[in-house]
């Protein structure tokens, strides 16, 4: 009799745990029309952890604070600038950098099929970018132990002569037109379930890792010749830092009451360390005091720049700094020296500048490069 109660009672704790796990359809978790999706990003997050895979879990984030957030308004497809690029898509919203997303979303999937706007690799022109194959960011049905794979590619062609500044001077040929390719693979595994909180909320999720392998290669062509593959003459010549092969490692936690992810936890590329993490804003910020150790920054803007450029540091210990810009030669063009202290932002004047990408570094009284960016200089 003792061995029936304790199969039975076993049995009823299987049947909770497995009405436990949370079940996502399209309409549980996509975006729709008129929803405002609210994410806050958290650069240097403690109390992050990621536990081996499986269900019932419980994890615990309520630690995070916010670095900056950003507000996106869903809308249909024909709101946007680039519409009539993307007439298959039905959704449009903001992406970081100020450009446009093109959407599909069915009961399938929620999938870009476009960009519009800055060019993604930040060398300061304006594209329209059609992917190859739609780039699935939500799947239509989701469950605990669900894999799917995913390939998507996404192709950006344009002449030299519409890129500011002449990058490929350094070249030992001169190309008319540059071609971009993005290739990624990507393995999605739903491998856990239970409870997150974070900042203002507490949600039943799933855990999805998705484990992308990205490569960005770079063609160029002269007058009639076919296009020829110059990734890697490029590397070591030119300032695009993301060609080559890359691994994205993140662990997304959906659920059914919230339009954007709870979180997603940016890894490094051994899938090890957490160095980053975006979630939802929910008006809350943690109210655990931490002593936060912020990585030195400096915020270049507008950029592309045309008369003045304005430069924020924030995160720099308190001392003497210089400023300098470089040509991409590695001709110093001006420099500033200021003594900094906490956050300060300063202007400098670039009009007299030719058009073209500069270089601007921020050395510390010894001599060392504290940080190494890229501005974009544009005429009218």
């Amino acid at each position: 009799m003792k061995q029936v109660l304790l199969s039975t009672l076993f049995a009823f704790t299987v049947l909770s745990q497995l009405c436990a796990q949370l079940s996502l359809q399209a309409g549980d978790y996509f975006p729709a029309i008129g929803d405002t999706l609210r994410i806050a990003f958290d650069n240097s997050p403690t109390g992050v952890a990621i536990t081996a895979p499986g269900g019932g879990q419980v994890w615990n984030f309520s630690s995070l604070t916010s670095d900056g957030t950003l507000t996106r308004v869903v809308r249909p497809a024909a709101a946007g600038e680039a519409a009539d690029s993307y007439p298959s898509a039905n959704i449009v919203f903001d992406q970081g950098g100020g450009g446009e997303g093109y959407y599909l979303s069915d009961n399938s999937a929620f999938a870009i099929i476009g960009y519009a706007g800055t060019d993604p690799l930040g060398l300061g022109f304006e594209v329209s970018a059609p992917f190859t194959t739609p780039y699935v960011e939500r799947w239509g049905d989701l469950n605990f132990f669900d894999l799917n794979n995913h390939t998507s590619a996404l192709t950006i062609a344009l002449a030299t002569s519409d890129i500011p500044g002449n990058i490929f001077s350094g070249l030992p040929i001169a190309p008319d037109s540059v071609r971009v390719r993005v290739a990624t693979t990507r393995t999605d595994l739903v491998d856990g379930w239970g409870t997150l909180t974070i900042p203002g909320g507490t949600y039943n999720v799933l855990r999805e890792k998705r484990t992308e392998y990205r490569e960005v290669r770079l063609d160029a062509r002269a007058g009639p010749f076919p296009w020829v593959d110059i990734t890697d003459l490029a590397l070591g010549n030119l300032p695009i830092p993301q060609l080559g092969i890359d691994t994205l490692v993140t662990y997304s936690f959906w659920s059914d009451t919230a339009k954007e992810p709870v979180a997603v936890v940016n890894m490094d590329n051994a899938g090890v360390e957490v160095e980053s993490v975006e979630f939802k804003f929910n008006d809350v910020i943690s109210s655990t005091t931490r002593a936060i150790v912020r990585s030195p920054k400096i915020l270049a803007y507008p950029n592309p720049a045309m008369v003045q450029a304005h430069f924020e540091f924030s995160n720099i210990p308190t001392g003497r700094y210089e400023l300098a810009l470089y040509d991409l030669t590695g001709k110093r063009l001006l420099q500033r020296t200021y003594h900094i202290s906490g956050k300060q932002t300063e202007s400098v004047g670039v009009a007299h500048l030719p058009k073209g990408i500069y270089l601007y570094a921020l050395t510390d009284a010894q001599g060392k490069k504290v940080l190494v960016n890229r501005l974009v200089v544009v005429k009218p």
